[in-house]
């Protein structure tokens, strides 16, 4: 993607430098090292930043391995952001832990400014205007809708259509996509990003089943929920996301975590810090722990997960998991690498089985069972 200007890549390293350091401060860790290695003519010019597979003339892109070095090194690029472990030929490059991290950096340089304008007055509703708090620099877009006792934090960005209730707080620098709902008793932190029709602080699922045998009914009466939502700093919650409100406390998004789209969040969950949260399904009072990938799985209600536990595509949580960095699959979730074994021991040996079984019911004899049982496995082998 072509940059607004020319830069020459030192100047970009800076760049990049200062972003990067910036964000940690931000994020609390000030002592953290990132340094970027400038190796080569810091001159060369750069007038497009492009990923591998769409090198332009003049560009930096990145390489993480040695093939996409190659192919890099090969192509139109200028110059290469490499992680630690590589090195550049015959290319200038920067050499950084995360050279991901900054490629993206550098790519928001080609992003043009988003075109969200402050609404006419009359374009906002506003339940109660005197009892709203608004920041300085906050801009709303038009056709939204905000409640009362509401408190909106300095450089908040509210696009259009977004439905703001009585009782909610955003803290600084939050960005609300178009058509998300805020429902009472939702609190944001700081830098909190909420994507595109999710819905935040919604009634959470709960019924008491009372039986009526004499009407051949089972009636299922609504449990009120008068809790609220509480999202700490830097969560990103992605579009489509539902996250139920308490029963009678609050559902807790802890501080740097990131929700992909579609995902379900019940009601009193408490998520710790810096997870993530992929296309899950997270039944109510479950509690997951700090640094906890869950990508793809579904959780029983009042389940724990431990902190820094990996739980993949696919997995079903129905018992408590411990902390640690271990790998979590299948239905119900255990241990991956046992699930795999089993999984691939499964798919091996069922049709043997199967097969045995088939001769089984028809042999007359012990004999017999051995004679067509290993015939028909002699057979299947040539074939």
């Amino acid at each position: 993607m072509k940059l607004p200007r020319s830069y020459k890549l030192g100047e970009l390293a800076e760049l990049a430098r200062k972003e990067i350091r910036s964000r940690l401060v931000e994020l609390g860790s000030p002592d953290l090292p990132h340094d970027i290695e400038m190796v080569g003519d810091p001159e060369v010019i750069i007038r497009a930043i492009s990923p591998i597979e769409a090198l332009e003339p003049d560009c930096l892109t990145f390489a993480v391995s040695k093939p996409y070095l190659v192919k890099a090194e090969e192509g139109k690029a200028a110059a290469i952001i490499l992680p630690d472990s590589l090195a550049g030929q015959t290319k200038p490059y920067l050499q950084a832990p995360a050279p991901r991290l900054v490629f993206s950096v550098l790519l928001e340089l080609t992003i043009e400014e988003p075109s969200l304008v402050q609404a006419d007055t009359s374009q906002v509703r506003f339940k109660n205007r005197a009892s709203v708090d608004l920041g300085n620099d906050v801009i709303i877009g038009d056709w939204c809708y905000i409640g009362e006792n509401v408190k909106i934090g300095r450089g908040c960005r509210i696009y259009p259509q977004v439905f703001i209730d009585d009782n909610v707080v955003l803290g600084e620098g939050c960005v609300i996509y178009p058509r998300v709902t805020l429902f009472r008793r939702t609190t944001l932190g700081d830098k909190v990003i909420v994507h595109s029709g999710a819905v935040i602080g919604d009634d959470g699922f709960g019924y008491n089943q009372i039986p009526d045998p004499g009407r051949g009914r089972l009636l299922h009466v609504k449990n009120e929920h008068a809790g609220g939502v509480l999202i700490e700093d830097n969560v990103e919650v992605g579009s489509q996301v539902c996250v139920d409100r308490g029963l009678a406390g609050i559902t807790v998004i802890g501080a740097g975590t990131k929700i992909d789209n579609l995902a379900q969040i019940g009601h009193n969950v408490r998520i710790g810090q810096d997870c993530i949260v992929v296309h899950a399904s997270i039944a109510g009072s479950a509690k997951i722990g700090d640094r906890v990938f869950l990508m793809g799985a579904n959780v029983k209600d009042g389940i724990e997960i431990g902190d820094e536990a990996l739980v993949l595509a696919g997995a079903t949580v129905l018992s408590d998991i411990p902390a640690g960095r271990m790998r979590w699959a299948g239905f119900p979730a255990q241990d991956a690498g046992q699930e795999w074994k089993i999984t691939a021991l499964a798919r091996k040996e069922l049709p043997r089985v199967r097969q045995f079984l088939k001769v089984f019911k028809k042999a007359a004899s012990f004999e017999e069972l051995k004679s067509k049982f290993f015939e028909a496995e002699t057979k299947k082998d040539r074939n």
